[in-house]
């Protein structure tokens, strides 16, 4: 069965970015903080395991490590689908005047 995709507003798309917009924020200052503390726990591993390289490694697989990861990846994906939102936005009103 073929499924009918609904067309939205383009202000319903420009609430559901602005939406997303404010969760971006919200994100990014969780990221800062994790960075934040990321310094002086690489310190700690520099300490124990001697190495940089070894460090980060280590980190990585801390609860911060992986906050870290899942946030970066997490933001670039919201900030894809932002772009993508705004692309919409524009052809839906350039449509308009046609």
């Amino acid at each position: 069965m073929i499924e009918i995709k609904r067309k939205y507003e383009p202000s319903e798309l420009a609430e559901k970015r602005r939406n997303m917009a404010l969760e971006y924020g919200k994100k990014i200052e969780e990221l800062a903080e994790v960075k934040n503390r990321k310094a002086e726990e690489i310190l700690t591993l520099l300490a124990e395991h001697g190495t940089v390289a070894k460090a980060n490694l280590f980190y990585a697989v801390t609860e911060d490590g992986k906050r870290e990861t899942y946030l970066t990846l997490y933001l670039k994906g919201l900030l894809e689908k932002m772009r993508a939102l705004k692309t919409e936005i524009d052809v839906l009103n350039a449509e308009r005047f046609i």
